[in-house]
């Protein structure tokens, strides 16, 4: 399997996340990607190949293009304020229901733009979600090319980010980009099967009115967890949408058999969408003792999660999204990749 990937994020460091009650250093760091990397070649992947440039006429296509303005924009005009040094973040988060605008402050772009404090911006943090977006649309023209499967190394990851709101991490959704480029290449339909511990609000948010991109979600329960607000099961879709959105909720504590059966509802369903390709949003902050996960799920479980996908038979785009137990990591995310591999 070819892997896309750029050291073009590790400028993206050095701010810090507000956990509940600590601040504390990023969990989303550089090093994540070097423990991904070294599992991925112990286990024999090395076909590893730099994104290809592109511009952001796709991303323009799933987010606003005065969203996506903002990103490019944000630190810079933080340095014009503040001078050189420290990281950006919100001062207050807008109220939607007042239908405010942005005005010229960086403050007030945050306070638009962003909906946690899980989204610092330093000096490098655009040329990372840059080379992120590259990577997702080089994965899906090799796809398009021929390739069965491919797997595109994002970071940041992307799949909380909406239309117009970063958040958790996200700042451009990868693989709701990558969804809608092989759309563009004529893919009639396409599935999102998102497996991170967290719901993928972003992309639900995203394609919830469409019926030419189904997503499926397994996650930990907005009761429990992380974002809170959305993933319910009763989230299905709106409008020509209804029906091609499922969510498969769960609670903290669940182990691998019980979130397996999940995973066979969510592939059932996407089987019976017949989709002409499947982008998987592989987080594995589902694995036990994850800093920010709640599930039980061990090592060798992500090679079976790898070959049940397998099994589906679709040519398939894997984008990286969470994981953050450093010492598993890199296991976990090879565990997928031979699964469905081998």
């Amino acid at each position: 399997m070819k892997l896309i990937y750029s050291d073009d994020h590790r400028d993206h460091t050095g701010a810090k996340e507000m956990r509940y009650d600590q601040m504390i250093p990023m969990s989303e760091s550089p090093e994540r990607m070097n423990m991904i990397m070294t599992a991925l070649a112990e286990a024999g992947f090395t076909d590893v190949i730099p994104p290809a440039t592109y511009g952001l006429d796709v991303a323009h296509q799933v987010h606003d293009p005065a969203f996506v303005s903002f990103l490019e924009r944000c630190y810079p005009l933080w340095e014009d304020e503040f001078g050189t040094g420290g990281f950006a973040t919100a001062y207050t988060f807008g109220m939607r229901g007042m239908d405010q605008v942005p005005n010229a402050s960086v403050h007030s772009m945050l306070s638009c733009y962003t909906f946690d404090v899980c989204v610092p911006f330093v000096k490098g943090t655009w040329q990372a979600i840059r080379s992120a977006k590259d990577i997702a649309l080089t994965g899906v023209d090799l796809i398009q090319d021929g390739e069965q499967a491919v797997f595109s190394i994002c970071r940041p990851p992307g799949h909380h980010a909406s239309q117009d709101m970063a958040g958790g991490y996200c700042y451009l959704n990868n693989a709701a980009i990558a969804a809608q480029a092989h759309r563009n290449k004529g893919a009639k339909r396409v599935a999102i099967l998102d497996i991170d511990y967290h719901h993928g609000n972003g992309t639900q948010a995203i394609f919830y009115d469409r019926a030419d991109v189904f997503f499926a979600s397994l996650h930990c329960r907005p009761e429990d967890e992380y974002p809170f607000l959305m993933g319910y099961d009763t989230e299905t879709g709106f409008g020509p949408g209804k029906g091609y959105n499922l969510n498969l909720p769960m609670p903290r504590g669940t182990d691998f058999r019980a979130w397996s059966k999940a995973l066979e509802i969510a592939l059932h369903r996407t089987r019976n969408y017949a989709p002409d390709v499947l982008v998987v949003s592989l987080g594995v902050d589902s694995f036990a003792g994850d800093p920010v996960g709640g599930f039980e799920l061990h090592s060798p479980d992500y090679i079976e999660i790898g070959r049940q996908i397998r099994a589906l038979d679709l040519s398939t785009q894997f984008i990286m999204e969470g994981g953050y137990a450093m010492e598993a990591l890199g296991t976990n995310v090879a565990n997928v990749i031979k699964g469905y591999s081998h």
